[in-house]
């Protein structure tokens, strides 16, 4: 095999990881954002949730896809400022937070090729997306400098 086949077979290793890894957190994102809606957020959900979201960022990281680090992101930094009380998570935050896991699906199933194209339609949903999660991370008082410091904080269950 030459160079740029080795190169190209350890590209398709890490993106099919990297679908895997998506398949798998965005099912723990759906499961609980669900039951958050039905039962209410507890410390421990939230945190399982920011492991997922911040999982993904850093998979999508790895595998050289930044939309998907800005949409996990985003995410990561709602369920933060959920967890400090910076944020309640109600039927419509909930709700545009299924919309990143829908939309960290749609993305890891384009190849490296595509993604670029992919982003390009979708730049009006990707911006939609991740200026609505920056709005309710300023909800109620809540800054962006708020938020810093929450993330920086240590998480308690309680």
């Amino acid at each position: 095999m030459s160079k740029g086949e080795l190169d190209d077979l350890s590209s398709f290793s890490m993106l099919e990881l990297f679908r895997v890894e998506a398949e798998s957190q965005t099912a723990i994102l759906t499961a609980g954002l669900l039951d958050l809606e039905k039962n209410g957020a507890e410390a421990l959900q939230l945190e399982t949730l920011m492991r997922a979201a911040h999982s993904l960022k850093g998979a999508a990281r790895i595998v050289n896809l930044p939309v998907a680090v800005k949409v996990a992101h985003a995410m990561e930094d709602c369920f933060v400022a959920a967890q400090k009380d910076v944020l309640k998570l109600g039927k419509p935050e909930i709700d545009e937070l299924l919309r990143g896991v829908d939309l960290l699906l749609q993305i890891s199933k384009r190849t490296e090729a595509d993604v670029t194209a992919w982003e390009a339609e979708h730049a009006q949903e990707l911006t939609a997306f991740l200026n609505g999660l920056g709005r309710l991370t300023q909800k109620r008082g809540a800054t962006k400098a708020a938020v810093a410091d929450a993330a920086k904080a240590p998480v308690t269950a309680s």
